[in-house]
């Protein structure tokens, strides 16, 4: 009875350690072969349907403001090509709704955080998914 119970508790704890933390804000996708990196990780974000600004450079793309369907959160994601690896992270803002219930576009923007209920987070983690590789989860600390 304890050999069983202290395996449960070693795979809970293993996946716990691997698992979203509340205030993740980095998703880093650990890719096995990287033979056209930046075409897969272009097709991710396409698929994903974010538009990818034109003056992005090739190991980072920056898209275009999505709207998420059905609400007022518009999300930009950023994907950054490190050899292997592949970071994604983004930002989302509010749109305020005009007159007849159309969103505006947002006049900020904050950093995507993981939560459980947040939208925007879901729509990064589309892309790393998108990408087929072992998912890790950070957050990172910013200078103020």
């Amino acid at each position: 009875m304890k050999k069983v119970f202290w395996t449960i508790f070693a795979l809970i704890i293993f996946f716990k350690s691997e698992a979203q933390k509340v205030d993740d804000n980095r998703i880093v996708v650990t890719l096995d072969d990287t033979t056209n990196i930046q075409k897969r990780v272009r097709q991710a974000v396409v698929f994903t349907d974010f538009i990818v600004r034109e003056d992005s450079k090739p190991d980072s793309l920056i898209t275009y403001a999505e709207r998420i369907f059905n609400s007022t959160i518009f999300v930009i994601a950023k994907v950054v090509i490190k050899g292997n690896t592949v970071e994604i992270s983004g930002a989302y803002g509010l749109g305020y709704q005009d007159f007849w219930g159309f969103p505006d576009w947002p006049r900020g923007y904050n950093e995507v955080i993981y939560y459980k209920e947040s939208e925007s987070w879901k729509i990064i983690r589309k892309i790393a998914l998108k990408l087929d590789g072992k998912l890790s989860f950070y957050k990172t600390k910013h200078k103020k």
